[in-house]
């Protein structure tokens, strides 16, 4: 894992951050989990890092009709120290149990809270520890499923690059693996011929500029990587790229101070490595870039881990429009909360945040503005009235439509 200079800067981070929150009458640390009071909350979430800061933002507006906060979101990795898979307790006297890190981890740490079978990282959770995970992919559809994936925003995913590197700012997605489009035998340079690549391999564009991709080792003008296993954006991105990736495709790299893990919307390997090229949230990367204004406003904590990585274009298209997330850029994904669909009929509060496109989730406001959705924020699109992506339509607080075991 990372122990080198670049998480020192990041616990050093926190430590500023804790002194800003003190400054907006914030109670308890930066980045106590869940921020402020009370300490444990009725719904208790884990998964995804692509959504975690979304939810803490809405932790932090979101209350029963007594003013008591709900929501209690639990990031992917610890926010103050950067640690994977520590130890967390979600309820006052509950089980205490490995950090969920990324969408699939989530989603078995709630299976394993409300079944009797499912085991987490060695623990049998009960069902108070955790009402929902956060997934930023979707699943294998089972009518009539155990668990509702309820699409609660739109995402976009795109590739991020060093300035300097040699990767293009623009490279088209393409039709298929293997595409050729002038048949001269060297491969066009697209993004679903790049991520299938087994060695170092040349590619060209359509101006017949070649490139080199290749491992880290191999000194390539186009590296690519992926984020850890078990995140979401992998699974979709192996997805989008055609349903498996090359060997070439690392989720680890070396620097001057050892090996590296690729965490998934942080761009530190592509300081590390000039000619990287990851899959990078679009809503992750605005969140992170406005971090002051969100802790002006939800006195949330996003650490900013772009690590001055930019993203790119796919097809010609901007991943950005006006700053916000360009609802046509052409690789677009909902994003999900996971919960246990039985328990929507008895737990109120689970019921009145998730279910329904008017459940506050979805209709939830800027405290100082309520002009402003917090899911817009955040980064993210606003799936109200339904947007369909290929042939399905995904609606807010849609609870029915998107069921798995």
């Amino acid at each position: 894992m990372q122990t080198n200079t670049r998480r020192r800067a990041v616990v050093a981070a926190a430590a500023a951050a804790a002194v800003a929150l003190g400054a907006f009458g914030a109670a308890g640390a930066a980045n106590a989990e869940p921020v402020g009071s009370p300490t444990f909350r009725s719904l208790a979430g884990v998964g995804s890092d692509t959504t975690q800061d979304l939810y803490n933002g809405l932790s932090q507006v979101i209350t029963n009709a007594g003013g008591t906060k709900l929501l209690g979101s639990y990031n992917a990795t610890n926010p103050t120290t950067g640690a994977v898979n520590d130890a967390i307790t979600t309820k006052s006297g509950g089980t205490t149990f490995d950090r969920p890190n990324g969408s699939s981890q989530g989603v078995s740490a709630l299976k394993s809270a409300k079944d009797a079978t499912t085991v987490f990282r060695g623990k049998n959770l009960v069902s108070t520890d955790v009402q929902f995970a956060r997934s930023s992919s979707a699943a294998t559809w089972v009518s009539g499923g155990t668990y509702a994936y309820v699409p609660i925003a739109l995402d976009g995913v795109t590739y991020a690059k060093n300035a300097a590197g040699a990767a293009p700012s623009n490279i088209p997605l393409g039709t298929s693996t293997g595409q050729d489009t002038d048949g001269d035998g060297i491969l066009d340079l697209t993004l679903r011929n790049i991520y299938t690549r087994g060695a170092t391999t040349t590619l060209e564009d359509a101006a017949n500029t070649t490139f080199t991709v290749g491992n880290q080792a191999s000194g390539a003008q186009i590296v690519p990587f992926k984020p850890q296993s078990g995140s979401g954006t992998l699974s979709f991105w192996t997805s989008t790229m055609g349903g498996s990736l090359g060997s070439i495709v690392s989720d680890s790299y070396t620097d001057g101070s050892g090996s590296h893990q690729v965490q998934e919307h942080d761009g530190a390997v592509t300081a590390a490595v000039t000619n990287a090229i990851v899959p990078f949230s679009i809503a992750q990367h605005i969140a992170q870039g406005n971090s002051a204004t969100l802790l002006t406003s939800y006195t949330v904590t996003v650490a900013d881990r772009r690590d001055g990585a930019v993203l790119g274009q796919i097809n010609g298209v901007a991943p950005l429009a006006s700053g916000a997330l360009n609802t046509a850029f052409p690789v677009v994904r909902p994003v999900f909360t996971v919960v246990e669909y039985a328990e929507l009929a008895t737990n109120t509060n689970l019921r009145n945040t998730f279910q329904g496109a008017t459940a506050a989730a979805y209709t939830a406001t800027r405290p100082s503005d309520p002009s402003k959705l917090v899911i817009k924020d955040f980064g993210f699109g606003n799936l109200a009235g339904g947007v369909t992506i290929g042939s399905t339509t995904y609606n807010p607080g849609d609870t029915t439509s998107f069921r798995t075991n």
